[in-house]
């Protein structure tokens, strides 16, 4: 790999690292004097080889001829003669940038070398944790959304303010109630943004939706009630795991929230960010299996499906299997061929075209007790009305 070539690429951060790299001779000893994670070095790494890539200079994938950055490459057709030496090539290129989600990676990626990193704190392992997995489930949280009880029938008003106090309160009570175990798991069931975008829309681009605020006051907001209640978690359980699903609401913003916090966390070892590039995401804890799907064009005989053939290993080797969902709002659960199939309430209060149309549910959060061998000993529930609201 030519780095000299590479840094035509990349951002300024990532110039420095590449000129790091070459004089050191290392990633190794690059990452060691500028003081940073290897990890994040070579993060840093991959993100300008990507973007290198979408302007089309990718040496071993034979691509040599790159675009100006106003265009990306759509495609690109190498032709070899019979000793597979590359003879002739057909780059396609297209002034349309990167899909939004693309756009938010790039985004993203850029931004993790400066992020500040959390500092751990000094901790002991907790005396008298059961070892459990003590999982808080927070259905679609929709901060940013603007509601009037004028408009709902009474159901309640909803806006920046109230979300994030009362998610962040919620989570404080059910860790309380639940009591400390071994791991905790922040389990974020989607759409925990009402809009995905400055326009003001969901991922599809079609929905505008009722906002309260604007899209960087939901980003702020939403960093402050994962990092509260991480570090709320980090008081109660030795391990905290956040499973952070991407909804149809915010398929993009969550997606780039979640690689920010990757690097935020990456020197705390009690917190785990795991990845949230697929829709699906799943872990074992003993004998559970606990998969999540925000629910969106899932029914739970296609997620039966899907988890048994793809996940098939930790399917034949644990006894409770449970998936867990959201998007609709309301809890409604099945069991399908040896799998618990459940969709959990949420507790924003309805918008009008949703009390309109006749749709509701009782507004609350849940959060479930797992034992290794037995699967779900204990669940515990906080309702809206216990929240001030």
């Amino acid at each position: 790999m030519n780095l000299e070539k590479l840094k035509e690429f990349a951002t300024k951060r990532q110039s420095e690292i590449i000129d790091a790299v070459i004089k050191y001779g290392s990633q190794k000893k690059a990452a060691e004097k500028l003081d940073i994670n290897s990890r994040t070095l070579e993060r840093s790494l991959q993100c300008t080889k990507r973007n290198a890539s979408r302007r089309g200079w990718s040496p071993d994938h034979d691509m040599n001829h790159s675009v100006p950055d106003t265009h990306v490459v759509k495609g690109v057709s190498t032709f070899y003669d019979e000793n597979s030496n590359p003879i002739r090539q057909w780059v396609k290129s297209d002034l349309k940038k990167e899909s939004q989600e693309a756009a938010l990676q790039a985004f993203a990626d850029a931004l993790v070398d400066d992020l500040p990193k959390y500092k751990p704190l000094p901790s002991k392992p907790l005396t008298g944790a059961s070892e459990a997995l003590t999982a808080i489930v927070i259905g679609d949280a929709h901060i940013g959304m603007k509601v009037k009880s004028s408009r709902n029938r009474g159901e309640g008003d909803w806006d920046l303010e109230i979300a994030e106090r009362v998610t962040i309160g919620a989570v404080e009570k059910l860790i309380h109630a639940a009591g400390p175990s071994e791991v905790g798991l922040m389990l974020d069931l989607g759409d925990m943004q009402h809009f995905d975008n400055m326009a003001g829309t969901t991922s599809s681009g079609k929905n505008h939706m009722d906002m309260s605020c604007d899209y960087g006051e939901v980003i702020a907001s939403c960093q402050r009630v994962y990092r509260q209640s991480i570090d709320l978690m980090l008081q109660n359980y030795n391990k905290v795991i956040l499973m952070m699903v991407r909804g149809n609401h915010n398929e993009n913003t969550a997606r780039a929230m979640n690689v920010m916090l990757q690097a935020y966390y990456e020197n705390e070892p009690r917190v785990e960010v795991m990845d949230n590039n697929h829709k699906f995401q799943s872990l074992t804890f003993g004998n559970n299996l606990l998969v999540t799907h925000h629910g969106d064009r899932m029914k739970a005989e296609r997620a039966h499906e899907y988890i048994a053939r793809s996940m098939a290993k930790d399917w034949g080797r644990c006894d409770h299997r449970h998936l867990l969902m959201g998007h609709i709002h309301h809890a409604v659960s099945k069991e399908v061929g040896g799998l618990f199939a459940e969709h959990f309430q949420a507790l924003p209060a309805g918008d009008s075209w949703h009390t309109d149309s006749g749709y509701g549910a009782k507004r609350s959060m849940s959060a479930i007790v797992y034992d290794k061998e037995h699967g779900e000993i204990q669940r515990h529930k906080v309702g809206i009305n216990q929240l001030g609201e």
